[in-house]
Order: structure tokens, then sequence, then C-alpha cells
């Protein structure tokens, strides 16, 4: 599985973490996109909501997935986002 979405993230111009192979990025000018795998749990984000949209029509072309907008739990910690930060329990 994780060969199998590495290889198409990579197609699509991501790159792939050099000391943690689960951690890709993507570059547009000045935004940028993170998206940390996990087994087949995937967290990502970006500073710019047009990559998000992209990267979310991406994986729906290719994979059965859902998504939530805005991440409360992830591996067992709580996350808690609010103006002044994200905080992890």
């Amino acid at each position: 599985w994780y060969e199998t979405l590495s290889e198409f993230l990579v197609l699509f111009g991501y790159k792939r973490g050099v000391i943690d192979p689960t951690l890709f990025r993507k570059a547009n000018g000045n935004h940028l996109m993170l998206l940390h795998i996990y087994v087949d749990d995937i967290i990502f984000g970006s500073t710019d909501q047009g990559m998000v949209d992209e990267f979310a029509k991406l994986m729906t072309s290719k994979f059965q997935m859902s998504m939530n907008r805005e991440t409360n739990f992830f591996l067992g910690l709580q996350v808690k986002q609010v103006p002044q930060g994200i905080f992890i329990h």
C-alpha cells in the first residue's frame, strides 16, 4: 500500500522526506503542502487552501477515502486548533 501511494504522490510532484520517508512535501511558490502517512491514515495541511483542495481532489480520483475538515484526534493524540496555534495533548 505504501509503495503504491508513494509512487502516486511522487508522480504528482510530491517529494518524499529523506529522514522520514512517510513525510511528503510540495511547494508552490511561497506556499507549502505537507502530509504524513501512518499505515492507512494521512494527515495533511498547507499554507494555501487551494493546495488542500487540489490534494483532496487528486486523492479521491485514485483512492477511496474519507476526509475530516479539522483534525481532532490523530494516532491517539488529541489535537486542538485555536487562533493562537495548534495544541497536542
